[in-house]
């Protein structure tokens, strides 16, 4: 057993929100407060689970060695989003509007990441394409079952998204099965022939942009939730349609505003953040907007 101690404090319980679909392994699964999922280190997939001990102290368990426990924490803390949130909070202090949104969500923090490794980011931002996410996940966890990392421990079931070697391997018919349209199989395997996909995280912005967008299917929203949400970059994927009705309700009242638009007042108003407050509007929008005001 290890532990993440932290110099904040975390709302776990807001944190586990972001998966939607917490009974099905996408691959996460959170069951009773607790996350867990398979991560691969050094080409071994390992089980490793997550809960909170208190709101400044994460328990991690898992079938992991004691030499690769700074990697596995090193994973956790960016794709959970446990950074020190403290910067952020007195930069959302200086908008009213953020203000609001930190003080609802208190606890949540930093953003996180949408996957393990950039070929899953890539993966299930194509997915998600012109779908609800609920439904994108529902077929995420179709193709984790059937072709991702397997491993148990202590009773317990962990899954990992499947690599590019298996995705090949299940080929464009083996992710129709799954639901996916051919189109999206195809570029989906596509991706899967790419070489030192991880390196994209080392690119500039404008740099993993061209990239991503070289691939017919892929265009600004995925190319943009990809750098935001795989790759850590601080850009804002505004033309996504629950982000323009997130800062839509906050700053016009409702009135649907263009990508455009949005994608300036992000400019103005989040600056070097704008990446973490994607999170909160994620938040605003998905799970409370649509039954409360922001008081």
């Amino acid at each position: 057993m290890w532990r993440i101690e932290l110099k904040h404090a975390v709302n776990w319980e807001l944190k586990m929100k972001f998966f939607v679909l917490p009974e099905l392994p996408t691959p996460d699964v959170v069951e009773s407060g607790v996350w867990r999922r398979a991560i691969v280190l050094d080409g071994r997939a390992v089980a490793v689970m997550a809960y909170p001990e208190s709101e400044r102290t994460i328990v991690v368990e898992g079938n992991f060695e004691n030499r690769e426990w700074e990697a596995v924490r090193r994973k956790l803390v960016e794709y959970l989003g446990l950074q020190n949130p403290e910067e952020l909070y007195r930069f959302m202090d200086g908008d009213e509007k953020l203000r609001m949104l930190k003080n609802r969500f208190y606890g949540f923090g930093r953003a996180g990441l949408m996957s393990m490794s950039v070929f899953e980011g890539i993966a299930k931002a194509i997915i998600q394409q012109q779908i609800s996410f609920v439904v994108a996940e529902k077929l995420a966890a179709k193709i984790v079952g059937r072709f991702g990392d397997e491993v148990e421990w202590n009773g317990l079931k962990f899954y990992g998204f499947p690599t590019q070697e298996a995705i090949l391997k299940a080929g464009v018919e083996g992710l129709r099965e799954c639901g996916l349209s051919r189109r999206k199989a195809e570029l989906i395997v596509e991706i899967a022939k790419e070489e030192n996909l991880e390196e994209l995280k080392e690119w500039g912005e404008e740099e993993a942009y061209e990239y991503l967008t070289s691939f017919k299917g892929i265009g600004r929203w995925t190319a943009e939730l990809v750098l935001s949400m795989a790759l850590g970059k601080n850009v804002f994927p505004a033309d996504d349609l629950g982000v323009r009705r997130a800062v839509s309700r906050l700053y016009f009242n409702g009135e649907i505003q263009s990508a455009e638009k949005v994608r300036e007042i992000a400019r103005e108003r989040f600056g070097r953040f704008a990446r973490d407050i994607l999170f909160y509007l994620f938040l605003y929008d998905r799970f409370f907007s649509k039954k409360t005001e922001l008081v």
